[in-house]
C-alpha cells in the first residue's frame, strides 16, 4: 500500500540520517566540552560522560585501499537533514557532515559522512576552548610588531569564531635509499695580494675540497600529515557557512599537531562543531605525502654525507610498509573587520597555535626601513674609516 503522505516519508528519511545526543538530566541537546571527555549541557550544566569504546586506532594498508578505490565511485552531494529538536529541514553542504541547525542552533550530526567511502577512524579532540582561542588570538595580535597601534586596542571582538574538525590523511612508510654524491670540506687558504694603497698584504679565503661518496640511508616516516580539505582554510567557503576563506595560508601551515593524542572516532566528540568530509582523495594526498617524505630523505642523505657542503648525484628510494589513517583535527576559525577590511585567522584547537592575516602600519614599515638603512650606513662609515 502506498504511503498517503510521501512528504512525511521524506522527512522521516532525513531524520534517520541524523543522530541526536540528549542530556540524561533535562533532555536538551548537548555539545562536546573541549579539554574533557564529556558532553556539557548548556541548560542544566550537567556533564554527560562519553561512553568508553574498545575500538583501536588502526593503520590501514595503503595499496589495498588504493586498489579498491580505483573501481569505486564516491558521491559528493548535498544532503537533506531534519533537526531532531525543532523539526526544521536544511541542506548540508557536500563537504560537511556536522553543523548546527540553521533555525534553533542545535547540533546536527549526519550518519552518512557525506557519502565518502573512507570513514574517519580517529580524531584529536578539542583541548582549547572558544574563550581560550579568543585569548590566543588577542595575544597574537598584540605581539605583531608591524600591526597598527589602534588594532591592539581593537581586539575585543572574536569575529564569530567557530570550531571545526578538519579532515587529514596520515601516511606511514619505510624508505631505503641508495645514493652517490660529493662531500665538500672547507679549508682556509692564505694568499698574498695588493691592497688599495699598493701594499702587499696576506689575506685568507675559504676553499672547498670535494670528495666522491656513496652510501644508503633508511628511515621510518610516521604520521606524515596531509590536509584533505579544500574549503574554509584554502580555497572556498562551504555553502551556507559563515566560515572565512583563507587564501593566504592553509591548514598545512599549522604544524604543531601531536598525532599521538588521537582517540578512536566517536560522534560524541563532533557534537556542537562543524566537521568536514575529505575533498582531497587518498591517492592525491599520497602524492603530496611523497613530496614531504622525499624532502626528508634528501635531508637524511645530506646528513649522512656530512662535511660542510653536499652534492647528491643520484638517489634511488624504495618504499615499503605503506599505511594510512583518516583522522579529524580541531581548529577554531574566524575573521575580524578592521578599517573596512576583513582579516582571517585560525587557532589550533589542540595546541593554541595561531596563524592568520593582519593589517600592516605604513608608518611602522617606513620607520623600520629607515632604521635598517641607518644601521647599514653606520657600518659602512665604520669599516670605511678602518681602511684609510
Amino acid at each position: 500500500m502506498e504511503n498517503p503522505n510521501p512528504s512525511q516519508t521524506t522527512l522521516d528519511q532525513m531524520t534517520s540520517k541524523v543522530r541526536a545526543f540528549p542530556c540524561v538530566s533535562c533532555g536538551a541537546k548537548l555539545s562536546f566540552a573541549p579539554g574533557s571527555k564529556t558532553l556539557k549541557c548548556p541548560y542544566c550544566a550537567a556533564s554527560n560522560n562519553i561512553p568508553e569504546t574498545d575500538d583501536t586506532v588502526e593503520e590501514l594498508d595503503l595499496d589495498t585501499w588504493l586498489t579498491q578505490l580505483e573501481s569505486a565511485h564516491e558521491t559528493h552531494e548535498q544532503e537533506q537533514v531534519k533537526c531532531n529538536n525543532c523539526g526544521g529541514a536544511q541542506t548540508l553542504a557536500a563537504n560537511l557532515f556536522a553543523t548546527s541547525c540553521t533555525f534553533c542552533g542545535s547540533p546536527i550530526t549526519s550518519k552518512s559522512y557525506a557519502q565518502r567511502l573512507i570513514k574517519p577512524k580517529a580524531l584529536v579532540p578539542f583541548k582549547i576552548t572558544q574563550l581560550q582561542a579568543q585569548d590566543k588570538w588577542r595575544a597574537w595580535i598584540k605581539g605583531l610588531w608591524l600591526a597598527p597601534s589602534a588594532l591592539k586596542n581593537f581586539v575585543q571582538s572574536d569575529g564569530g569564531i567557530k570550531g571545526i574538525y578538519v579532515p587529514y590523511w596520515t601516511y606511514d612508510a619505510n624508505t631505503y635509499s641508495n645514493y652517490t654524491g660529493q662531500r665538500g670540506d672547507d679549508y682556509t687558504e692564505r694568499y698574498e695580494t695588493t691592497n688599495s694603497n699598493g701594499e702587499r698584504v696576506t689575506e685568507t679565503r675559504t676553499q672547498t675540497r670535494w670528495t666522491g661518496v656513496a652510501g644508503n640511508v633508511s628511515f621510518f616516516h610516521d604520521d606524515v600529515l596531509v590536509a584533505a580539505s579544500k574549503t574554509a582554510y584554502g580555497a572556498a567557503t562551504p555553502a551556507g557557512s559563515n566560515l572565512p576563506v583563507l587564501n593566504m595560508f592553509g591548514t598545512s601551515n599549522l604544524r604543531t599537531w601531536n598525532t599521538k593524542e588521537v582517540v578512536p572516532y566517536q560522534e560524541e566528540y563532533i557534537v556542537g562543531f562543524q566537521a568536514e568530509a575529505y575533498q582531497i582523495s587518498l591517492k592525491e594526498g599520497f602524492i603530496e605525502a611523497k613530496q614531504i617524505i622525499n624532502a626528508k630523505v634528501q635531508q637524511l642523505v645530506q646528513a649522512d654525507i656530512g662535511g660542510d657542503h653536499q652534492r647528491i648525484t643520484s638517489l634511488d628510494t624504495q618504499y615499503s610498509h605503506l599505511t594510512f589513517k583518516h583522522i579529524l583535527l580541531p581548529m577554531w576559525v574566524s575573521a575580524y573587520l578592521f578599517s573596512g577590511k576583513t582579516y582571517r585567522f585560525v587557532v589550533n584547537g589542540q595546541t593554541g597555535e595561531v596563524q592568520g592575516e593582519s593589517p600592516k602600519s605604513g608608518w611602522k614599515i617606513f620607520f623600520l626601513i629607515m632604521a635598517i638603512l641607518a644601521v647599514l650606513l653606520l657600518v659602512m662609515v665604520m669599516f670605511g674609516g678602518k681602511h684609510r
